[in-house]
């Protein structure tokens, strides 16, 4: 996966790593890393979370999938709409309590073989 160079902007005297700028943000620099095996990768994310959208950049820009379970809403959360404009597939899990959206993630995973990023990416290879 090929990204940009990581921009530092001098803000006041103050060094400014400028992520923003990167669709996906620093968090789609650390998820690159971790799409080395498998061609599917899984999160269960709350509608407002920003590693949806992280991940979608890091799999299209890695030819890989990037498949996303959400609680199910009337429209689609501004975060996940960016997710599925930047091409990850998005699941919508009515009674979307987090421990619900989490065990449907896993048990599709069971039944693809996709591979499930735990919540709040929380690997060593992440941190």
């Amino acid at each position: 996966m090929s990204l940009p160079a990581i921009e530092i902007q001098n803000v006041n005297g103050i060094s400014v790593v400028r992520d923003d700028l990167l669709p996906g943000g620093t968090k789609v620099r650390a998820i690159a890393p971790l799409l080395t095996t498998g061609n599917e990768f899984v999160y269960a994310s709350p509608a407002y979370g920003y590693a949806q959208i992280a991940l979608a950049h890091a799999c299209k820009s890695a030819g890989k999938d990037a498949t996303i379970f959400v609680a199910k809403r009337n429209e689609l959360h501004p975060r996940t709409a960016a997710a599925l404009a930047a091409g990850a597939k998005i699941v919508q899990v009515p009674y979307g309590y987090l421990s619900n959206i989490q065990a449907k993630a896993r048990a599709y995973c069971e039944y693809t073989g996709a591979t499930l990023l735990p919540f709040g990416l929380n690997i060593p290879a992440f941190i």
